[in-house]
Parts: structure tokens; C-alpha cells; sequence
């Protein structure tokens, strides 16, 4: 869907509204009978994936829509009409026209109630100081299929515990049902197979080779789709409870990427990142360097609103340092030496508040301060270290603005910085007038005649725009409110307040702004922009498809884009199918 030409929304290879990819063929649909309903679905679909789409959960521990088909649990055997008196696999069987699916016949309950209890047999059921309790498919399976005390009166087999896999993951082998998933996410997903299974029988276990840990960019993933609490996230682990957390939508701020993600946080603390399904962007994973950039959420924070350089800097109240700023800017508005800094770390509404601000005290130059090139590759990792390098220079396009290296700072005055990545502070000390609008502590708030405490990304309601043009949405993840912080346009509204200007009230009358002076922007609203984004036709690649990483994988993805079945719930496979 497009409006106006302008813009098209996911389920659909970005360009394809211009021709750059072709369109694939509707899938063939065929009727089916789930216990008795009628059900039109996918001629590729197996049979759980006919189920759920009329809200059945057949249970499982293998499959994974993403991977390959395993049929090792056998949680999944049901009845069928071409199948008479015998229980066959629902991830491996395919449906076909007039099939018939019994899913609740007395054959199908025993044998779930007897894989539960093979699978219970060597369980150490040490769910209370299991980080996977309260989502954990073992106990979730426990309570709705098995409930019974257990029979087993021997000695359980004991296996390794708490063995470090890598910089991410731990392994505790007496949880591990054998499942599989993340050996063969490893070998299919993140083409790195580090993982195998070693052993026969009861004996089994998951191991990395010897001498060479599990150190991909995309171990994490393993640990989201471990469906029970085998693989955990050395990060995560002992951290929180699950229930306790609040879960909001959110974009990774690791790189240009834009990958879709949930904030976990509790109080005022962001606990960890999960990815957040979205087939255009991320598809369900992200990358351990992703994963990790809520620390920058949570530590060094600029938390109270403070004036001074140096040794005469003092904490004070917000309005005393907004009244401080207001000060120090009077004198030098409309003079030309004024300076406005924007980072590649800001929302596109932190960005239209901050130009909106240089044009009220007259500003001569815009400098963009952005983190350095990293590393990359062909799936989900940028060179790009910054989520809104393409929103940036969209909204300076939008304001009129030409935007200069920040290593000519010194060529101003004063100085307002919308966050301080890759500012110098060395040039920082020279100026006149230093006012940071910043989120944490670094060598450039040292600099700082006026410091206002800036909410992280995660924190606060904004857009971002990805490396090929996805403008997608940013949620407030942390409901409590950490010490002064706030957004970065409400630091810079109050400032024009003060200046005898007016600014943004709220993140989506910064947006409204932005899409009033922005062709590409133009007839979209803030509130009303879908979960997944959408694609700004205008700033894809020239040369795109060609530019694309390599397709996501997902040999078993059987459904559309950004559908989901009725009785599925999103997170279970938002966070990789295991939640």
C-alpha cells in the first residue's frame, strides 16, 4: 500500500512498488478440517500451522517456523484422515485438500502426556532458580498436557552445569530436552555451526568444539529460542523475574539496521533487548552487539540538570538550568555565532526541535556528531554504528539545514549539542558557550557551561529511519522517571519557550512539524504509523535490490508478512518462537 506514491508499507521487498523486485505469486490456498472446523490455509503450511490459524496450539519443542524440521520431540503427533489408528508429526506433514486434523482424540492426549513425562525423567525441575520460569514451554506443557506426579524412583542422570558456551550464552545440559533449535539455528541462520550434539541416547548433550566457543555475533539468538532454560544469557541471568518486567516495542540503536525489538525494563532500569518480529526488517533475530546496547540506558547517565564547567559545575533545578542556557544564548542570537549539533543517535524529532531552536537564536552552522564505522556483514550487522544517519539528513533536507563535519565546532561561538556523540573536547573547551543536551556522562559534558539530562531512545516515544528508508517508531519502554531526564525536544522546546519562541509539546507535534516541511514525511501522522514501519520510497538506494544483504532466512516461514494467526500470540514467535 502507498500513499500518494510516497510511502509503502512492509509485506513486500522495499522498491517493489517501482518494480526493483518481483512480486511472488499468491500462495495456493486448500480446505482443511482442524477437529471438525473448516480451514482455508496455505497448501504449504504443515499442520500446526493450519491449526493455529483458527487459534488450535498444537504443542511442540523442536519446530521452529524459521528451521528446518527436526521431528525429535514428538510433542507434536496428531491424528489425521489419510492416517487412520496412527499418530503422525505435525511440523512434518503438509496439509492437502479435505484433510482431516484430529488434535484432541484420547491416542493424541496419552502420547503428550507420555512425552511430557520422557522429557520430565532426567529434569532436574529446578524452576525456581531458573531464569526461564515464567516462560518456559517445559512448565507451560507440564500444567496443560501432563500434570501428574512423576513415577520415576530412580536416581536422575546427572549432566554439566553452568558451562560457559561463549561471551553470551551458558549451558546447563540437565535442561536440555534435545531439541535441537540451536544447533540448527547456528547452522542454518547464522551460517557459523559452532554447536553440535555430542553422545548417543540419554547421554546427549549440546557442545561447542573443542577449543572454539560459541563467539558469533548471533549466539544470543540461540538462547531466545531455547524453549526451555538449557541456554541463558550470561547478561540476563539472575537478573529479574520475568513477570516483574514491562515489555514495549522499540528499535535497536546498535546500528542502521533498525532491527525490531522489545525493552524489557523494571522501574527505571531496562533489564535486556529481545528481537521483535518484522519479515522486512529483522525477521525474528538480532545481533549480541544489538542486544547489548541498553548498558548505554543504564549506566553513566547524565541524571540531574547541572550548570558550570569543571570544578564550579553544581547540580541544579531544570528550570534554573533551562533560565541558564536562555542566559547565555540572548546575547548571541542573531549574531552568527551560534552553532546547533545534531547526532545520528537522535530521534527525527529530537533533530526537528534542535533545528527548530537554530532557526529561532539565528544559527550559522549544524554540525553532525555520529559513533565511528564498525563492523558488518550480510545479514543484520551495518557499518553504520548509528540508527537515524538517513533521518538525520532527512530532516535537515526538511529545515533547510547543511549539516558539517563536528570537527569544525570551534569555528562558533556557543554551542548546542543534541546529544554529544563524536563531538571533540578538546575543540568542546574553546568555545565561548557549551550547552549539552546529553544522556550520558562523557569528555564532552565535561565541557558543558549547561548540562540537561536527555532520555535514552528507549526511553521516550520518537522515529527513526533506517540505512534504506524504513521509517519505523520508537515506544516509551521506561515508565519511571529517572531523575531530570527527558526527551531531547523538550529540553529544546523549553529553551525556545524561554527565547520567546514556541516548540513541540509532545513527540508527535515535533513529527507534525517535520511533515509539514518534508515531501517525504508529508501526510503521515505520528500516531498513526504502523508497528513495523514503513518504507520512504524516495530515500531507497538507487541501485536497491542490488545493495540488500542476502535474503533472510526462513525455509519453514509459511505465513505472510506481518500476519498473524488468530490464538497465536505475537510473542511467541517475536521473540524466536519460545515466548
Amino acid at each position: 500500500m502507498s500513499d500518494s506514491g510516497a510511502v509503502s508499507t512492509g509485506g513486500g521487498q522495499p522498491g517493489a512498488a517501482q518494480g526493483q523486485a518481483q512480486i511472488p505469486a499468491p500462495p495456493k490456498m486448500v480446505k482443511v478440517f482442524v477437529d471438525g472446523t473448516e480451514v482455508q490455509t496455505d497448501s504449504r503450511d504443515n499442520l500446526i500451522e493450519a491449526a493455529r490459524r483458527i487459534g488450535v496450539a498444537i504443542p511442540y519443542f523442536c519446530y521452529h517456523p524459521r528451521l528446518s524440521i527436526a521431528g525429535q520431540c514428538r510433542m507434536c503427533l496428531v491424528e489425521t484422515s489419510d492416517a487412520p489408528g496412527r499418530l503422525v508429526p505435525g511440523c512434518q506433514v503438509r496439509v492437502k485438500e479435505g484433510l482431516k486434523i484430529v488434535t484432541t482424540s484420547p491416542a493424541v492426549k496419552d502420547n503428550q502426556r507420555g512425552c511430557m513425562e520422557f522429557h520430565l525423567i532426567n529434569h532436574p525441575v529446578d524452576c525456581a532458580i531458573c531464569d526461564q520460569s515464567g516462560e518456559c514451554k517445559l512448565q507451560d506443557y507440564y500444567m496443560e498436557y501432563d500434570h501428574q506426579p512423576s513415577r520415576i524412583r530412580v536416581h536422575k542422570l546427572n549432566k554439566p552445569k553452568r558451562e560457559i558456551f561463549g561471551p553470551q550464552v551458558v549451558y546447563d545440559a540437565e535442561r536440555c530436552i534435545m531439541c535441537t533449535r540451536c544447533v540448527r539455528f547456528m547452522d542454518e541462520i547464522a551460517k557459523e555451526p559452532q554447536l553440535a550434539v555430542v553422545d548417543r541416547g540419554t547421554h546427549s548433550l549440546i557442545a561447542t568444539f573443542p577449543g572454539q566457543p560459541l563467539d558469533s555475533q548471533y549466539s544470543g539468538n540461540t538462547v531466545d529460542i531455547c524453549p526451555v532454560g538449557a541456554l541463558l544469557n550470561r547478561d540476563f541471568r539472575f537478573q529479574s523475574r520475568v513477570w516483574f518486567v514491562n515489555k514495549s516495542p522499540t528499535v535497536c540503536t546498535g546500528c542502521s539496521n533498525g532491527c525490531n525489538v522489545y525493552a524489557e525494563s523494571r522501574g527505571e532500569v531496562i533489564y535486556r533487548l529481545l528481537p521483535r518480529r518484522n519479515e522486512e526488517v529483522n525477521q525474528v533475530w538480532m545481533c549480541d552487539e544489538g542486544r547489548l546496547t541498553y548498558h548505554a540506558s543504564n549506566e553513566k547517565r547524565v541524571e540531574w540538570a547541572r550548570t558550570g564547567r569543571g570544578d564550579t559545575a553544581a547540580s541544579v533545578g531544570p528550570r534554573i538550568a533551562v533560565d541558564r542556557a536562555v542566559e547565555l544564548l540572548k546575547p548571541l542570537a542573531g549574531q552568527g555565532g551560534i552553532g546547533i549539533a545534531v547526532s545520528a543517535q537522535c530521534t527525527n524529532e529530537e533533530a526537528a526541535a534542535a533545528f527548530q531552536l537554530g532557526a529561532q537564536v539565528g544559527a550559522s552552522r549544524y554540525f553532525l556528531g555520529s559513533r565511528p564505522q564498525g563492523n558488518s556483514d550480510d545479514f543484520l550487522i551495518r557499518a553504520d554504528k548509528n540508527p537515524n544517519t538517513s533521518g538525520i539528513l532527512l530532516v535537515a533536507e526538511a529545515f533547510g539545514v547543511k549539516l558539517e563535519v563536528a570537527n569544525g565546532i570551534d569555528r562558533v561561538k556557543a554551542l548546542v549539542a543534541m546529544r554529544t556523540d563524536g563531538l571533540p573536547a578538546e575543540k568542546l573547551a574553546r568555545l565561548e558557550v557549551f550547552i549539552a543536551i546529553a544522556q550520558n556522562e562523557d569528555a564532552a559534558t565535561a565541557e558543558a557551561d549547561v548540562t540537561l539530562p536527555c532520555k535514552s531512545v528507549y526511553e521516550q516515544d520518537g522515529s527513526l529511519i533506517n540505512w534504506y528508508g524504513r521509517l519505523q517508531r520508537t515506544w516509551e519502554s521506561v515508565p519511571a522517571q529517572r531523575a531530570d531526564s527527558a526527551a531531547g525536544w523538550s529540553w529544546a522546546e523549553r529553551i525556545l519557550t524561554g527565547l520567546g519562541g514556541s516548540g513541540p509539546k509532545s513527540a508527535a507535534a515535533a513529527f507534525r512539524t517535520l511533515a509539514e516541511k518534508s515531501a517525504e514525511l508529508s501526510g503521515l501522522s505520528f500516531d498513526q504509523l504502523p508497528e513495523d514501519g514503513i518504507v520512504l520510497e524516495a530515500l531507497l538506494p538507487r541501485d536497491w535490490p542490488a545493495r540488500a544483504p542476502r535474503p533472510l532466512p526462513g525455509a519453514h516461514s509459511v505465513r505472510g508478512p506481518q500476519t498473524t494467526p488468530p490464538g497465536m500470540k505475537v510473542g511467541d514467535e517475536a521473540s524466536g518462537g519460545s515466548r
